[in-house]
């Protein structure tokens, strides 16, 4: 019996071995297990294996590759041979593979087995240089996970450009050609393995700049020509460890398209004779491709409107003064520039600019004018949002003024100057600065004492000329020419016409006299007798306003009979002005039972005046309109309501 025993265990341990258990080669994993025991003077040995996974590199033929290594140009397969823990093959079984993928790509992360055990994908290096890199492979047998890896390499690729070509190889500036150029690897076109190329031009660009090679081994891009193309252009094709090629194409030069008046330094110059004021201006015009850019080099030939060089206007060259015709080289912007010189009188200035290669392609300058310079009275305005604030009992309230000026012939007067706010009560802003819309604002602002009856004088002044009449269009004053005489500035505070010496000041300055001012047109303070009796341009413009500085509380006064469609009645504040600028005024029938009722009140809202004014109550006439109570509601912008009963 023993010797029965010990025969079958050496049967089966030569089985075991002979079924793959034992040792393991590179690139496979395996495992062996073993145990031992005894029954009298025999001994019986147990041994179990592992699943298997084998990894090789083959090429397209199937011959493994001894070195691992694989390159671009032709295809190289990762092969996995899966067996179970007795040594056979494992058929339709998931297998997984995994790499670096800045080393080499994967044709599949996974594969089954076929039927002889073997998984296989395709393996193809990322780069055109050498490389190394380790690949794992994984799956599981029978319940257990098994895996295996291999390390590999990649080898340089021989690469090369050939064939570059460009589509069509004539353009003119701003057009474009398509460009080609083939991508090859070891002779071969690439087609698995990509190349990267980069496009270059001697003038004008390339869209995209990098392109790879495609299936059929072309690299393709655009090429877009500059404005300043002209000629042959080089185009250049390059790559890594490639040797690089050109190709050439010819650019016709762009040609002017258009041209704009662009800017002038000074778009309202004053008139020679003026005191102040910027009497040069320098205009620009820009010569344009098709494209809308600049294009240098171009001549240009400018000149003055007829009516603009018997205004006076002139050009300026080297501190010289000329009418005559300017011929002007563009700048590397495509910029024709001239300055030109204000006459002495005031008028639209018209520079048209033509190319010298072709005269039909011009442009007339815009928006530019020689002023007098100077305010004058006459054109001289002062204004406010609200002419009545609440500010009789509160400080702080706030209205804002706008002083509006112009010179003799309506038009703005430059920017810069500057006008001047003075008043007896409250805070005003002292001065502020003309813009471009010939105008400026301060703030009046109710605070300290108050006027017992409410009323505030602004006065607002800045240097400019007296208003004539220009007979003859020639700028300048002659003595049969009629004109507004202005004398001795005054604030007129207690708003009577007459300058009262011991209660109104004085703000002297500009040419006065001792002479009778001539009648005016417009209301503004000038003591009397103390005009020149003569022309000036050198006065003080002046405009006055009265700001009611009003009480919350309203005075409503009955000053019509009342009838059955309605009556009048007169809202004032405590003090006989209008109430605050935005005060509501309401009414409504209060007897019950009345069938009369208000239609409406007209005005609603207070007018924007200092004085009070009249406001409408309308009834509907029914019979008991003429005996019914009518309240009317006048509420401030505080809201404090008064209400009065008729």
């Amino acid at each position: 019996m023993s010797f029965i025993k010990y025969a079958l265990g050496l049967v089966v341990a030569v089985a075991l071995t002979a079924c793959g258990g034992g040792g393991g080669s590179a690139g496979s994993v395996s495992g062996v297990t073993g145990g031992s025991g005894s029954t009298g003077s025999s001994t019986t040995t147990t041994i179990t294996s592992a699943p298997t996974i084998t990894l090789t590199i083959v090429d397209a033929t199937g011959v493994a590759v001894t070195s691992n290594a694989i390159g671009s140009g032709a295809l190289f397969y990762v092969k996995a041979l899966v067996k179970n823990a007795v040594g056979g093959a494992v058929a339709n079984k998931l297998v997984t593979f995994a790499t670096a993928s800045t080393v080499a790509t994967l044709a599949q992360a996974s594969v089954l087995t076929d039927a002889s055990g073997v998984a296989k994908v395709q393996i193809s290096p990322v780069s055109l240089t050498g490389n190394a890199g380790n690949l794992i492979v994984s799956a599981t047998v029978d319940g257990v996970a098994v895996s295996a890896d291999l390390d590999y390499q990649t080898s340089a690729a021989n690469v090369s450009l050939t064939n570059m070509a460009a589509m069509p190889n004539s353009i003119s500036a701003l057009q474009s050609a398509a460009v080609t150029v083939e991508g090859r690897v070891n002779g071969v076109l690439a087609g698995s393995s990509v190349v990267t190329v980069n496009f270059s031009a001697s003038c004008g660009s390339f869209s995209p700049l990098s392109a790879s090679t495609n299936s059929a081994g072309l690299a393709s891009t655009t090429y877009q020509s500059a404005v300043t193309c002209s000629g042959t252009v080089v185009l250049t094709a390059q790559a890594t460890g490639a040797t690089p090629v050109t190709t050439s194409v010819s650019v016709a030069a762009a040609q002017p398209a258009n041209v704009i008046f662009s800017l002038a330094t000074v778009p309202l110059m004053v008139t020679s004779a003026a005191a102040s004021g910027l009497k040069q201006s320098t205009l620009k015009f820009q010569v344009l491709d098709g494209s809308g850019s600049g294009m240098s080099g171009q001549g240009v030939n400018i000149s003055l409107s007829p009516s603009t060089i018997s205004s006076g206007v002139t050009f300026s060259v080297g501190g010289s003064a000329t009418t005559t015709a300017q011929t002007v080289t563009t700048d590397g912007s495509g910029f024709a520039s001239v300055t030109v010189s204000s006459g002495g009188l005031p008028t639209p200035v018209v520079v048209t600019a033509a190319l010298v290669s072709n005269s039909a392609v011009q442009a007339s300058s815009s928006g530019i004018a020689v002023t007098s310079g100077r305010a004058t009275q006459n054109a001289a305005s002062l204004s406010a949002t609200k002419l009545s604030i609440e500010g009789f009992k509160v400080d702080g309230v706030q209205t804002t003024l706008t002083m509006r000026v112009a010179d003799r012939q309506g038009n703005p007067v430059p920017a810069g100057a500057v006008v001047n706010f003075v008043t007896g009560y409250g805070l005003v802003q002292g001065s502020c600065v003309i813009d471009s819309l010939s105008r400026c604002n301060v703030l009046y602002t109710s605070q300290g004492l108050r006027p017992t009856n409410g009323r505030v004088a602004v006065l607002a002044y800045m240097d400019g000329e007296e208003s004539f009449i220009d007979l003859n269009g020639d700028n300048i004053w002659q003595s049969s020419e009629s004109f507004y005489d202005v004398g001795t500035l005054y604030r007129d505070d207690n708003e009577n016409d007459i300058y009262d010496a011991t209660t109104e000041q004085t703000y002297p300055g500009g040419a006065t006299g001792t002479a009778a001012c001539a009648s005016i047109v417009y209301s503004y303070p000038s003591v009397v007798g103390s005009c020149d009796g003569t022309w000036s341009d050198s006065i003080r413009v002046r405009q006055q306003i009265i700001i009611a500085v009003a009480t919350g509380e309203a005075n409503v006064v009955l000053i019509t009979a009342r009838t059955l469609s309605g009556f009048t009645v007169r809202v004032t504040d405590l003090n006989g002005n209008s109430m605050p600028t935005g005060t509501t005024v309401a009414a409504a029938v209060v007897t019950s039972g009345a069938t009369c009722k208000v239609t409406s009140v007209s005005p609603n809202v207070v007018r924007n005046s200092a004085n009070g004014g009249n406001h409408e109550i309308n009834l509907d006439g029914a019979a008991d309109c003429s005996t019914v109570r009518v309240d009317v509601t006048v509420t401030a912008p505080s809201s404090i309501a008064t209400v009065v009963g008729f």
